[in-house]
């Protein structure tokens, strides 16, 4: 009895390989269509992202960085002065820099340049709201002594909504596509074998003010902005299991 159940197992395990390979055939050796879609979908702006900078350059390092941090003080002072709502502040880049006379053999140092960016993020708001609470800290940080903005870059908080939206009409056309293929080539679709997805880049929309940066003016008035939109874009790859 005990051989008997023996042969039986190695049976099994022998032959239980082929029943698989037979039931799972692999995607390379099946007839397949394979088609793709690709969607865009574009929403409004609700968030931004300002880079502002203390630059100060001078001979004696003690006094250059003395200098930068009481200007940076007052920066930070007067932005959360404004209370507004979601607003925070995070200091993003700190360095010293030596500055060098190349003329003199050696190059010796005749000064320092210390560089404070501060980045103050607003997120969460109307696209009216945030050109305008936009426009406030520019001029308000320009008003208290940074001589710098290094970038504004407007963005959407939650971009799941629509991605999800992108993601539905690009599965929609792949779908559409191997339809169509399906019908002109006289073949029925069988199932979806293959799914996979990515998002495709899209290049972002300028700024209206970049790393060029802004000079303080002795009297600094807020420039009028606009959060634009954003565009969100992602491509699908189907593959059908045709008979």
């Amino acid at each position: 009895m005990r051989k008997i159940f023996i042969l039986m197992l190695l049976a099994g395990v022998f032959l239980n390989p082929l029943f698989v390979l037979a039931e799972s055939v692999p995607a390379s050796d099946r007839n397949l269509i394979l088609t793709d879609g690709t969607a865009e979908v574009i929403g409004e702006n609700d968030s931004v992202r300002i880079v502002i900078a203390i630059v100060i350059q001078g001979r004696n390092l003690e006094m250059v960085s003395a200098e930068n941090m009481d200007k940076t003080g007052n920066v930070i002072l007067a932005v959360k002065s404004l209370n507004m709502e979601h607003l925070t502040l995070k200091t993003i880049d700190y360095r010293v820099t030596p500055q060098r006379d190349y003329k003199a053999k050696p190059p010796k140092i005749k000064g320092y340049e210390v560089h404070n960016g501060v980045a103050v993020i607003l997120e969460g708001f109307t696209p009216d709201q945030i050109s305008a609470h936009a426009s406030i800290v520019v001029a308000k940080a320009l008003e208290n002594g940074a001589n710098n903005i290094h970038s504004i870059k407007f963005y959407i908080k939650d971009r799941t909504l629509l991605e999800n939206k992108a993601l539905a009409r690009a599965t929609r056309q792949a779908i559409t596509r191997a339809e169509t293929l399906a019908r002109a080539a006289g073949v029925k679709l069988k199932r979806i074998v293959s799914l996979s997805t990515y998002p495709v880049y899209t290049p972002p929309i300028p700024n209206m003010l970049r790393s060029a940066g802004i000079q303080r003016k002795t009297e600094a008035m807020a420039p009028p902005m606009e959060s634009g939109e954003s565009r969100i874009r992602v491509q699908v790859s189907l593959a059908y299991e045709i008979e």
